[in-house]
């Protein structure tokens, strides 16, 4: 499995001859795509109640992620690439653990959480910026095809465990907290104008 994950490695990674505009294009998609996303669903969140639902949910989901990832590698700390002398490491990252890839993993859970939303649209178009994400991760030779595979599936993960297990029972609290104010509100209104009435 170790030698399929360097050969991977390998066909993915920037060698030395690549043209500089795909070093840019990967340091773009690495370090700017995740903030970008997070943005965006933002600013979606302040036209709908459904974004705002959604936007509450990414963000729960990547920290979860951030978490899941930093427990992972203490228990389990698997070196990047770099480690093993494989490679370009164009951008620097030392020989810290690298298993799962923190970016992934935060993109993807902030992608997966979108399948909240009614349209699988706005799900879709995230992942398809998680895919650039972890691509860029690889062409930069900071991770390897492992790395990436085990954030996908943590990051798709926390996004089920979070929707399902917090972010869906806070917002079923808050509905029906809202409801009953809404009817003793009314049954306080038909009481005066009861009391209206008989005067």
């Amino acid at each position: 499995m170790q030698a399929l994950d360097f050969a991977l490695f390998g066909l993915i990674n920037a060698g030395s001859t690549v043209q500089p505009w795909s070093l840019g294009f990967a340091e773009f998609c690495s370090d700017l795509l995740p903030a970008m996303l997070t943005l965006a669903i933002g600013v979606c969140a302040l036209f709908s109640r459904r974004w705002r639902y959604a936007l509450f949910t990414v963000l729960l989901s990547v920290l979860a992620a951030w978490i899941a990832v930093t427990v992972i590698r203490t228990l389990a700390p698997i070196p990047r690439p770099a480690f093993y002398g494989l490679g370009i490491q164009w951008v620097p990252q030392g020989v810290r653990p690298g298993f799962p890839s923190m970016h992934a993993a935060g993109t993807f859970a902030a992608a997966f959480a979108l399948w909240c939303l009614p349209s699988r649209v706005p799900m879709l178009a995230a992942l398809v910026v998680a895919a650039l994400v972890a691509w860029s991760r690889m062409y930069l030779g900071l991770h390897f095809p492992s790395d990436i595979m085990a954030a996908t599936m943590l990051g798709a993960l926390v996004a089920i465990v979070v929707e399902r297990g917090v972010s869906r029972p806070l917002s079923q609290a808050a509905s029906g907290a809202l409801v009953a104010r809404r009817r003793r509100s009314a049954r306080l209104r038909l009481r005066r104008a009861a009391s209206l009435n008989m005067d």
